[in-house]
């Protein structure tokens, strides 16, 4: 009798540790996760030189510019991988160094990044990110690309494949850049104009490493301030809202400030 006992205890004991390891597996599939800010830096340093690289492989009426920062009308500094001047328009590409795969669309505040072992990343829509670096070279070039398309392009290095729908930007793998970039033939500027931009970012391009280590404390200033539930554009209180793709936290000043941010968000969401 007591052996029976026993082995009902055992038995019960082996199936309660068996039902506690297959709920914390669930939880672990559905568990998205931020990558170490260091890790994100340092791949993508990485990525930046790969496309440089890939960059330089085009003619010479092809003017690339890489690591520039440029200062918008708000104040704030924007730091862009990637231009690319020509006669056939401007290109601004925002590199991203991901292994795995790659699922988002253009309205998506985050996207993520899926490995092995059900690991998902969730990191800012580098579509956004982009379209602030195109607003700010706008406000640079000033009247010289006021009706000028700049293309947006986002290009994945290591990446293994994408599923992303998107109109707004060209969204692809780094082997896929040099016949992007050349798929454009129509010329919109002339060689004139194109030296005339290029010289006008040239004398704006922030150079000083005070400043460039400024945009750095700027950008852990404003997710700080959105860990500890302040907006970072006017200080007001960030309050959860629900919305159209689920729970956001926004600005308690809305509509006079339009800040927002998801409530899954990471430090990437709050980048120029």
């Amino acid at each position: 009798m007591e052996y029976i006992l026993l082995g009902s205890i055992l038995l019960l004991l082996f199936i309660l540790s068996k039902s506690k390891s297959a709920k914390k597996k669930k939880r672990k599939r559905h568990e998205v996760l931020s990558q170490p800010e260091d890790k994100i830096q340092q791949k993508g340093r990485i990525g930046e030189m790969v496309v440089q690289d890939i960059l330089s492989r085009l003619g010479n009426e092809y003017i690339g510019f890489h690591d520039i920062m440029i200062q918008g009308n708000n104040g704030n500094t924007a730091q862009i991988d990637h231009i690319v001047f020509s006669p056939y328009g401007i290109f601004v590409i925002e590199t991203k160094a991901y292994s795995g795969y790659i699922k988002g669309y253009e309205g998506a505040k985050n996207w993520v990044q899926f490995l092995k072992k059900q690991k998902r990343y969730e990191f800012y829509n580098p579509i956004k990110q982009n379209e602030q670096h195109i607003k700010a070279l706008r406000t640079v070039l000033n009247d010289s690309a006021s009706m000028l398309p700049i293309v947006s392009i986002i290009v994945f290095v290591g990446t293994k494949s994408i599923e992303v729908e998107a109109t707004r930007a060209i969204v692809i793998r780094e082997s896929e850049l040099l016949t992007v970039i050349r798929n454009h033939v129509n010329e919109k500027l002339t060689m004139q104009q194109t030296y005339e931009m290029v010289d006008v970012l040239q004398k704006m391009n922030i150079i000083s490493e005070t400043m460039r280590e400024q945009h750095i404390k700027d950008i852990q200033k404003r997710g700080e301030q959105v860990e500890n539930g302040i907006c970072p554009n006017c200080g007001g209180a960030l309050v959860e809202r629900i919305g159209k793709y689920g729970v956001f936290f926004g600005c308690s000043g809305y509509p006079r400030c339009k800040f927002k941010v998801s409530a899954k968000h990471n430090k990437e969401a709050i980048k120029s």
